[in-house]
């Protein structure tokens, strides 16, 4: 090329660079109009388009992406905070609403990250849903506007950063607003299962995934897991979900079904009611069995020391007759919740309570679930599936697990194991049992968190 540009001279030279820089940059403006088009042909077949808005509009808002304006991330993108004119908006005046920039670090997948986020939210209608209000794009990126939820999400409010209860706002404090935000959550995710067609399954409920407006209202928010499932089905398969609130089931066979969704949901409940995270680092528990949620609460339940698990921040602000609801006595409101969150939190899927039990369960037309003082053991294949595979690999293997490490020793039938090699067992169960990628993550997970 040095010898070309000697031989043509500097000024046939620079005519050469501007031509192949002019090239260049065509090939892209005209890679980015064909993705735009193609992007606005896939929004114009969806049901009941969302509004366009212009990508200028929301450059400008967020004072071109500024840091100071960003609420959060995962791992589909980046949640800008900002302002639209009522022009931008295509609504009456000035909204203020929360754009979701999905990273360009997934090219291959963000379109079909972005379509199936937006085909399914854009139908959905309900008080206890994040609105979307509208869809953006810009040089490969395309962006959701929804409405700005005024007091962020719930994990915000219940595990605030420095873990100091002084961080948690006076609302949150109070054992109605709390209740009031299970409810909102059943709600929404009743709806999804039941009254929407075709059926939602969620596959990421968790507290950062729920929002609260100026009200403290509950919304189910970030669908960027969600998918639709045929009327003439019971489940998907595919990869979602925060460790925590994954149930086991799902480890196991990859499938998610409305009972993971209530897993998530049981595990979310305990948390509200008792202001702990679904996960804890076992080096700052005493008991190694008290890793996860749900052993804490059960254990406690055992002990018949249910009234422990209530947030403290709520018994320090609660007047007297909040704290007779909160004396987790039966048939009181801390009783019914965690009593709720355990039931849903049963390790297998067909003890757990359908959405419409649940809902009646909160809405008090329906007696609390009866759950039994020891955590059930995790039965891996179903019943009903051993019966009907007792020729499978599975079934010969070891089927029924405990999450505890006494009792897994017992159903072994061998003398008790020190907490590592029960580990290890548990793990070695997992990567025989489970022949693809999630059983080999799920073994990894067990040994670093315990079983």
């Amino acid at each position: 090329m040095t010898i070309l540009f000697s031989i043509l001279g500097p000024v046939t030279a620079t005519a050469l660079m501007a031509i192949a820089l002019a090239c260049y940059f065509n090939s892209r403006y005209r890679r980015w109009h064909r993705e735009l088009d193609m992007l606005a042909r896939s929004m114009e077949r969806l049901p009941g388009v969302p509004t366009k808005v212009d990508f200028a509009d929301i450059k400008k808002a967020t004072c071109n992406f500024r840091e100071t304006m960003k609420l959060g991330g995962g791992g589909f993108g980046t949640v800008y905070r900002c302002t639209l004119p009522a022009a931008a908006s295509k609504m009456d005046q000035p909204m203020d609403v929360a754009v979701k920039r999905f990273t360009r670090d997934v090219q291959n997948h963000r379109y079909e990250d972005f379509l199936a986020e937006v085909s399914i939210i854009n139908r959905l209608r309900h008080k206890n849903i994040v609105p979307l209000i509208g869809w953006s794009y810009n040089k490969g990126e395309p962006l959701l506007v929804f409405e700005y939820m005024t007091n962020g999400s719930l994990d915000q409010h219940l595990f605030p950063k420095g873990g100091s209860s002084s961080g948690t706002g006076a609302s949150i404090r109070q054992w109605a607003t709390r209740y009031e935000i299970i409810r909102g959550i059943a709600t929404g995710l009743h709806y999804v299962h039941h009254e929407y067609e075709p059926m939602v399954l969620h596959r990421d409920i968790k507290a950062s995934n729920v929002m609260l407006d100026s009200s403290f209202r509950a919304r189910l928010g970030d669908f960027g897991l969600a998918c639709t499932v045929a009327d003439d089905r019971k489940s998907v398969t595919g990869v979602g979900g925060t460790w925590g609130y994954i149930a086991p089931e799902y480890a196991m066979c990859g499938k998610t079904t409305r009972q993971t969704d209530i897993y998530a949901l049981g595990v979310l409940i305990l948390e509200v009611v008792t202001g702990q995270r679904a996960l804890v680092n076992r080096r700052k528990v005493v008991d190694d069995d008290d890793v996860h949620i749900t052993d804490r609460v059960w254990r406690l339940h055992r002990e018949g020391l249910l009234s422990e698990c209530v947030d403290g921040v709520l018994l320090a602000a609660a007047s007297e007759d909040d704290k007779e609801q909160m004396n987790a006595d039966p048939g009181n409101d801390a009783a019914r919740l965690l009593l709720l969150g355990l039931a849903c939190s049963n390790p297998n899927p067909s003890d757990r309570p359908t959405m419409p039990d649940v809902v009646q369960i909160i809405a008090k037309s329906a007696p609390p679930p009866q759950v039994p003082p020891q955590k059930p053991r995790f039965v891996w294949p179903p019943t009903e599936e051993r019966a009907s595979n007792d020729e499978s690999t599975s079934s010969s293997m070891m089927s029924d697990l405990d999450w505890s490490t006494d009792e897994l020793q017992v159903s072994l039938g061998q003398p008790p194991m020190t907490h590592t090699q029960t580990e290890e067992r548990y793990a070695s169960f997992q990567l025989q049992s489970a022949g693809a990628h999630h059983r080999k993550t799920y073994a990894s997970f067990q040994l670093q968190h315990s079983v």
